[in-house]
C-alpha cells in the first residue's frame, strides 16, 4: 500500500478513482452529524459495491469512528460487505482499541457472509496525545493489523510534536512488523518528489493524498529499489 487516495462523499466514481493508479482508496465519511453521517455511509456502501465489480481495482478502505462508542457499529453495519478490504480506525489509542474493533469486525463479517479476517485494520495511531504514548504496544495486537498511520489531525505542540509523533510511529510500526503511513504534504512537482523521497528515507512505507495528481510521484518514490 504505497499510495492511498483519500476520497470524501460524492468525489470521483470508482472507475475514475481507479484511473489514478493509487494502491488503495480511502473513503472518509466526514463529521458525526447524524444525517450527514448516514448519507456518507450510503455513499460509501454504494461506492464499495460498484468498485467490487471492477477488474484490477485498488484496495478499498473506509475510515470508521473510534472503537469505543456506538458510531463505529453503525459504520460497520453499513460498510462491511464484499469489496471492503479494510478500515482506518480513527483515534486509535493502542492495542486494546485494535482488539475491540477486531471482535466487532468478526461479527459483521459473519453477518455479511465474508470469511473471518477479510477486513483489515489500519490504526490511525497518532491523532491524540494518549495515542502517541500508546504507540509501543501494537505488537501482536491483531492478525488484522495492516499498518499504523497518521493524518492531518493537529497535536498539542504543533509541528515539533508532529515530527516526534511521526518518528515514534515509524519505530512502533517496525516493532509491530507492519508499515507506517503518513499524509503527503500539499506540494507538487520537484518539491513533492523531494518530500516523498525524504519520507521513504525516514522509514515510511507510503503516503496518502487528497489529489490524484500526487499519486504518480508517491508510487514512483516508494516503488523504486
Amino acid at each position: 500500500m504505497r499510495s492511498v487516495l483519500i476520497l470524501s462523499p460524492h468525489q470521483p466514481t470508482p472507475a475514475a478513482a481507479r484511473a489514478s493508479g493509487a494502491s488503495a482508496l480511502l473513503l472518509r465519511l466526514g463529521g458525526f452529524e447524524r444525517e450527514g453521517r448516514e448519507a456518507a455511509r450510503a455513499w460509501a456502501r454504494a461506492f464499495i459495491r460498484s468498485a467490487h465489480a471492477l477488474k484490477d481495482r485498488p484496495r478499498i478502505f473506509a475510515q470508521v469512528a473510534p472503537a469505543p462508542g456506538g458510531a463505529v457499529d453503525a459504520d460497520l453495519a453499513a460498510l462491511v460487505s464484499p469489496g471492503l478490504d479494510g478500515v482506518f480506525l480513527e483515534a486509535c489509542e493502542g492495542r486494546a482499541h485494535v482488539r475491540q474493533l477486531s471482535v466487532k469486525l468478526s461479527v459483521f463479517e459473519a453477518e455479511a457472509g465474508l470469511p473471518a479476517g477479510t477486513v483489515k485494520i489500519v490504526a490511525l495511531a497518532a491523532q491524540t496525545p494518549a495515542a502517541v504514548f500508546a504507540l509501543g504496544g501494537y505488537r501482536e495486537a491483531s492478525a488484522r493489523l495492516e499498518a499504523l498511520a497518521m493524518d492531518e489531525t493537529p497535536l498539542p505542540g504543533g509541528e515539533t510534536a508532529r515530527r516526534t509523533a511521526r518518528a515514534l510511529l515509524v519505530l512502533a510500526a517496525a516493532a509491530a512488523g507492519v508499515p507506517a503511513l503518513d499524509v503527503a504534504p500539499d506540494l507538487a512537482g520537484a518539491a513533492l518528489d523531494a518530500a516523498c523521497a525524504a519520507a521513504r528515507r525516514e522509514g515510511l512505507a507510503g503516503l496518502a493524498a487528497r489529489s490524484p495528481a500526487q499519486i504518480g510521484a508517491i508510487e514512483r518514490a516508494f516503488s523504486e529499489p
